[in-house]
């Protein structure tokens, strides 16, 4: 990991973007969700803080095109720029008007859609800026370097939200998106073939080629598991809050908890070093839903009686899981040509978004309605393992080779 960032000058500038970038996305993301909490106490609106996040995504797929078509540094900084704007927004306009949770919920809507540009930029020009042989390399640095960064963030989230206003957070988060703009302006871009080609006629063809690539065999099955995986983990995530409040008595268990997940990115990072070379990508996939969705449970069953054990087993889960996240996001840009890495990115997102929203929604409804809110963890868990069942009966799945033998097909 050390070579790449030391011997690749690209490589580092764009990881200190994605660094900050990061940081301000989830800096946002926690306290805009504990903010809608704080203010009504209820699972309903939390879960639509959620769909407020995921809904812009739904329109992923049709920028994909737009994407690969052109500059991928340009459109960086201008999602930086846009997102900046929104945060500026966020603080500065409830001092001269009381406008509430709605406005909280606008501005998550508007931050979603001004960031939709930015990831599919981030996701296809990283394969441009390092070898296929690095990619793994390049996203668990990603993972490694930016959990230990967030250590930081993670701290001070824990202090302000229990003795600082919102706006002191709104103000860091406008920071590190001023330090992304800066490491963006020192990005080299990198041109594309078809980067100027913008007539409609192009677009719709590169949309249906885009299409008809997730459509075939191992893709879709994989992209099934995925959308599931993210439909059932948006129903858990939007009663976080709730269950942070009742089983650990203070505000900031909430920030404890997400901080502690984050913090798995790093077992992510070192576990899909470790397993890369070893083993089929079935196998890692397999086997981190089914000890991800067994792991889910335990720390339900933990967290009742003895709530600072169980994040041990939140951090084991949230590892698990990011190491699904690594080898997915590897291999949805190693398979598809260069050329539709974007494509195949927005689809995927865009996939997400629906189900990101549903699930957000479901998620609300579910906290409410059900008699004990672990339970809707307790369900998670058990669908991660039926996910894991599923990806083993598909011969197209269990054919699948190591992440470093995959190439364009």
């Amino acid at each position: 990991m050390l070579k790449l960032f030391i011997s690749n000058p690209q490589y580092r500038k764009f990881l200190f973007f994605q660094i900050f970038d990061g940081l301000s996305i989830s800096t946002f993301a926690i306290c805009m969700m504990w903010a809608v909490h704080f203010q009504y106490q209820n699972t309903f609106y939390t879960g639509l803080a959620g769909v407020m996040f995921a809904i812009p995504a739904i329109l992923n797929f049709v920028i994909g095109p737009f994407v690969d078509a052109r500059n991928k540094v340009t459109l960086i900084r201008l999602a930086c720029l846009g997102q900046l704007a929104v945060i500026v927004a966020l603080l500065v306009v409830p001092m001269f008007f009381e406008l509430g949770v709605w406005f909280m919920l606008l501005g998550i809507l508007a931050f979603s859609i001004v960031s939709l540009i930015a990831v599919p930029a981030g996701v296809a020009l990283l394969p441009r800026i390092v070898g296929r042989n690095e990619l793994v390399t390049a996203n668990a640095l990603f993972g490694i370097v930016g959990t230990v960064i967030g250590v930081g963030v993670g701290m001070f989230l824990y202090a302000a939200l229990d003795r600082v206003g919102f706006e002191i957070v709104y103000a860091v988060v406008a920071a590190l998106l001023v330090f992304a703009l800066i490491s963006s302006a020192a990005l080299k871009s990198v041109e594309t073939k078809n980067e100027n080609d913008s007539r409609l006629e192009n677009y719709f063809v590169e949309l249906k080629e885009g299409l008809s690539y997730a459509k075939r065999g191992v893709m879709m099955l994989l992209l099934l598991a995925f959308v599931v995986q993210d439909l059932i983990a948006s129903v858990a995530y939007v009663n976080i809050p709730m269950l942070a409040q009742i089983h650990s008595g203070y505000a900031s268990g909430y920030v404890v908890m997400v901080f502690v997940a984050s913090m798995g990115g790093i077992i992510g990072s070192y576990l899909s070093k470790i397993l890369e070379p070893k083993l089929q990508l079935w196998k890692v996939f397999v086997g981190c839903f089914i000890f991800a969705g067994i792991a889910r449970i335990i720390f339900v069953i933990i967290i009742v009686d003895n709530f600072l054990g169980s994040l041990f087993i939140l951090l084991i889960y949230a590892g698990l899981g990011a190491t699904i996240g690594i080898f997915s996001e590897t291999l949805f840009q190693k398979m598809p040509p260069k050329h539709m890495v974007a494509r195949i990115n927005t689809i995927f997102v865009t996939l997400l978004g629906i189900t990101s929203a549903l699930g957000a929604f479901l998620g609300g409804v579910l906290g409410s309605a059900l008699p004990e809110i672990e339970m809707v963890f307790m369900i998670q868990g058990s669908v991660y393992i039926a996910i894991a069942l599923f990806l083993s009966l598909f011969k197209r799945v269990r054919v699948l080779p190591k992440i470093g033998d995959i190439d364009e097909s």
